[in-house]
């Protein structure tokens, strides 16, 4: 889709679909991203949808229903890890010492080298490592925060893996 018809459905259509957003997601930075993406991908595509007014409705709910089960899937996952970490603790491991911590990230790292593909292992280390954001790292790999998303979690797949192994 070209840019002029873009850009005329993004100010015909902005604050409708800002407003769904902010009402599934409670968060109004959150909210722009989301409605940025839908119009981002609009104009990367050649192909113009016939209803664009629900076309563009539903892009946004998916995208937010996307993130929402993503927060789930991070909550879940930082409650586990916290709790992992409460247990070891009472059990006196010595993962805490700093030497132990970094040789323990040093075998991760080895394993998920052997295990993951190229693309996988950078999406993880600009996460994990550099500390960047989703949007960031798609950004900079020209692919999708889906795409991201998808690659973090079959490397941590990976990794809890590796972790049961150990047991």
């Amino acid at each position: 889709m070209n840019q002029e018809t873009t850009e005329r459905l993004f100010k015909k259509h902005y604050a409708q679909l800002i407003r769904l957003a902010r009402m599934l997601l409670y968060d109004d930075d959150e909210a722009r991203d989301v409605v940025s993406e839908v119009f981002a991908t609009l104009l990367k595509t050649d192909i113009v949808p016939k209803n664009i007014d629900s076309y563009l409705m539903a892009s946004v709910r998916n995208r937010c229903l996307n993130l929402l089960e993503h927060r789930d899937v991070r909550a879940k996952f930082e409650k586990a890890y916290t709790l992992e970490i409460s247990q070891m603790r009472e059990e006196g491991d010595d993962v805490f010492s700093s030497a132990s911590a970094e040789q323990r990230v040093c075998h991760i790292m080895d394993f998920a080298r052997k295990h993951l593909t190229e693309q996988t292992l950078l999406v993880f280390r600009m996460r994990h490592i550099d500390g960047m954001k989703y949007q960031e790292i798609a950004d900079q790999l020209g692919i999708s925060r889906v795409m991201v998303y998808k690659h973090l979690t079959k490397a941590m797949t990976v990794i809890k893996e590796y972790q049961h192994q150990l047991k």
